[in-house]
């Protein structure tokens, strides 16, 4: 009984988490666009205020869940494994980090089978979830931090590829949740606290996106009648 009122507790801090970073996310987005609004009319730049604004966004959220899985890692289990715990994680991030801002052909493909391996992962859980919770319980979150090790990466290429990084984001942050939610409802909670930010992240980026198409129809049409 006291351990399903510990996991009641716990369920409703990560529930109450997600609701907190959701809601901070489109306060500063939507402070954000408001004062770019009032100072530049146009669009075009408007839409790459949001998209910068996303990636901030997506920035700090990435620091602040890297220091917390890092301090998860260095306390179980601790020692040179805990090191390389975070290691294998950390390099893997910004190497495609790195591949995201220097070659986004390259890294979009990338990026998309990476996410389609995740998304594939939390069908496999929803059909054998008591073998995932059973890996899981040994190896830490690896859906959660899989999908942190993706959402940065893939929100370095909306800097570039804003609309195809939109989409991505958007797999990230619904994809491993709905399929997992499916089979079982644990370690849900917990992975919906870590997909909150890049699910925004992508709604941010598509709707700059489609600024960027209004912004530059008219520029067209113009050129045209020119």
């Amino acid at each position: 009984m006291e351990a399903t009122v510990r996991a009641s507790d716990g369920g409703f801090a990560m529930f109450s988490v997600t609701i907190f970073l959701a809601a901070a996310a489109l306060i500063v987005a939507a402070t954000v666009m408001g004062i770019v609004s009032l100072r530049q009319p146009d669009r075009s730049v408007r839409a790459r205020a949001l998209v910068w604004t996303a990636a901030a966004i997506m920035a700090a959220f990435t620091v602040l869940a890297g220091l917390f899985v890092s301090g998860y890692a260095l306390a179980d289990p601790g020692g040179p494994e805990g090191i390389m715990l975070v290691l294998s994680w950390a390099v893997a991030l910004a190497v495609l980090a790195v591949l995201a801002w220097l070659r986004p052909t390259w890294a979009t493909p990338v990026l998309a089978l990476l996410t389609a391996l995740l998304v594939v992962a939390g069908i496999w859980f929803a059909l054998d979830s008591v073998s995932w919770r059973e890996f899981e319980n040994a190896n830490g979150p690896v859906r959660a931090v899989a999908v942190l090790v993706l959402a940065f990466p893939a929100a370095v290429l909306g800097l570039k590829r804003t609309a195809a990084a939109g989409w991505l984001l958007l797999a990230l942050g619904l994809g491993p949740i709905a399929f997992s939610a499916l089979g079982n409802l644990a370690g849900v909670v917990s992975l919906s606290a870590v997909s909150v930010i890049p699910l925004i992240t992508g709604l941010l980026y598509l709707v700059a996106a489609r600024m960027t198409r209004a912004a530059v129809s008219p520029e067209h049409i113009r050129a045209a009648a020119a």
